[in-house]
Order: C-alpha cells, then sequence, then structure tokens
C-alpha cells in the first residue's frame, strides 16, 4: 500500500514559535501556568506540563506572583490585564496573525464599523477576537446565522485565521448583498485566514481525491484538523480522524491500495511519522 503525506502538513510557524517559546519560559521560570491549551493538541499540552508549565482553564487558578503562559489563540484585553495583575510575568505566545486581527478589529471599532467575525463563536481565537472588537461586533458560524441578520452603515469584516476560504467568501458576498440594500452603506472586507491554513487544506482535497482511504491526525478540538477532515469527507467517503497512531485500526485499510495523511497545524511531526509507520506496518501484513 502507497503512503502520501499532504504538503504542509505539521506545525505551522505560530505553533512552533508558541512551542519554542513556552518551553524556553518554563525552563527559565519557577511557578508557571499555561492559560487554556497553548495549541489544541493533548500531547503537546501534557509534554509542556510535564516541562513545568501546569494547563489551567481559569485564571483563578494560577497563583498570584507566579507566571503565566497566552496561548497562541489569544485572550481578551481584559483577561489579558487581570493577568497582568496577578502575575510576576507574562509571556504572550498569540500567533502574529491573530494578533494582526486584533489590531484590525480594534481600529474597525474606533472608526464607528460594526465588525462582523466569521468563524466559530466557542473557539479561543475568536473569544478573544470578540474582546477586542469591543460591543459592537457579531459572530457569524454559517450563513444559516444571516437569515435573521440585519446590517447596515459601516461594516468590517474579518475571518477566524483557520476558516475554510470558500465558506468565508460565501458568507462575505451574501452580507454585501444585504449591506447594498441599504442606502449609505460601506463594507470593508479583510482575508484574514491564515495562508499556511489555505494551503494545507488544498493539498488535503488534492491528497483525498487521489486516495482510496485518508487519515487526518491532530487533537478532536483543533478547528484547523476538523476542517481537514471535514473537507476530505467532501472528496472521500473513508476518512478518519486520529489524535495518534494508537486509534489507527487495520480494517480500514483493507482492499485499499492508497492511503493519504494529511495533519493539523499543531501536530508535531514525531506524531505524523508515527501515524506514517503504523500505516506501513499495516500494509505490510
Amino acid at each position: 500500500m502507497k503512503v502520501a503525506i499532504a504538503g504542509g502538513s505539521g506545525f505551522c510557524f505560530g505553533v512552533q514559535r508558541a512551542m519554542d517559546m513556552a518551553f524556553k519560559y518554563a525552563d527559565e521560570n519557577k511557578e508557571v501556568y499555561s492559560l487554556g491549551e497553548i495549541i489544541h493538541n493533548p500531547q503537546e499540552v501534557r509534554r509542556l506540563s510535564e516541562a513545568g508549565a501546569k494547563h489551567v482553564e481559569r485564571i483563578s487558578d494560577i497563583k498570584k506572583g507566579s507566571n503565566a503562559i497566552i496561548s497562541t489563540h489569544g485572550i481578551t484585553p481584559e483577561r489579558e490585564t487581570r493577568l497582568k495583575k496577578l502575575c510576576r510575568g507574562v509571556l504572550d505566545t498569540t500567533c502574529p496573525y491573530v494578533k494582526i486581527i486584533h489590531q484590525i478589529v480594534r481600529k474597525l471599532s474606533e472608526a464607528g464599523y460594526k465588525t462582523v467575525i466569521v468563524g466559530d463563536r466557542k473557539h479561543l481565537e475568536v473569544r478573544g477576537i470578540l474582546g477586542h472588537a469591543g460591543k459592537n461586533s457579531v459572530v457569524i458560524e454559517d450563513e444559516k446565522d444571516l437569515k435573521n441578520a440585519r446590517f447596515s452603515g459601516k461594516i468590517g469584516i474579518v475571518s477566524q485565521t483557520t476558516q475554510n476560504f470558500s465558506a468565508y467568501r460565501s458568507i462575505t458576498c451574501a452580507i454585501i448583498d444585504k449591506v447594498l440594500k441599504t442606502r449609505h452603506a460601506e463594507v470593508r472586507v479583510y482575508n484574514t485566514i491564515c495562508d499556511a491554513t489555505q494551503n494545507r487544506q488544498d493539498a488535503a482535497v488534492a491528497l483525498a481525491r487521489k486516495s482510496d482511504v485518508m487519515v487526518v491526525v491532530g487533537g478532536k478540538n483543533s478547528a484547523n484538523t476538523l476542517r481537514l477532515a471535514e473537507l476530505s469527507r467532501r472528496e472521500l467517503k473513508h476518512v478518519y480522524h486520529v489524535e495518534s497512531a494508537e486509534e489507527i485500526k487495520p480494517s480500514w485499510f483493507k482492499g485499499k491500495k492508497r492511503a493519504g495523511i494529511a495533519a493539523g497545524a499543531s501536530t508535531p511531526a514525531r506524531i505524523i511519522m508515527s501515524v506514517v509507520n503504523r500505516i506501513k506496518k499495516i500494509g505490510e501484513k
């Protein structure tokens, strides 16, 4: 059985940067807490915790005078202020591309625009963006959310960095149609989808079209990994989402000749290779 890996699989620039910073910080400081999952990968969260940065979900769980790490997804200005008052030191590993969105929505808010954020309203990144956008903002997850939505005046649109471009374009076009039906309307659209995300999605789709079975590797709560699995399923029936090689079942590959592997931005190379080796061993039997 042939095994192929989709281009761009594994750590993106922002994730690699964050992990390097976090491990160095944990090594150089005592009493370190990681607020939220630094990346959406359980193995890496556990590895960082073992290195000295304890994973917590609430600021109230952080000891006063200790040190804290802000995850790649970013946080609201209010939470950041609380964290800095509580802690001796704070390491901000927010992805630089997410930081750019924070800057955009703050400027939109200051200029009197209503900010529309296209993404998953429960995702940490989107929550952080909302905090920077202020009260005059709304999250749109899909076109269903647009049915009862009303837009007028000045509108600014941004996207979660891991959003699918096709979905973002469809939602944006639908919003523009609504807005242009009102007088004195203005719409500003920003393509804030990470290039690495788009390239990764394109590569996964292309590989799915040439494969008999696809294995998507990454955290079950990773937005970009879930999207890779979703897009792959549009092209192929046999698509499986796993976090580790231990989850792989030999029955998935029975009668299959070509296996494709795609991995999320928070999946380390060692886990990808363990999946590759597991599939190859199954193929040899």
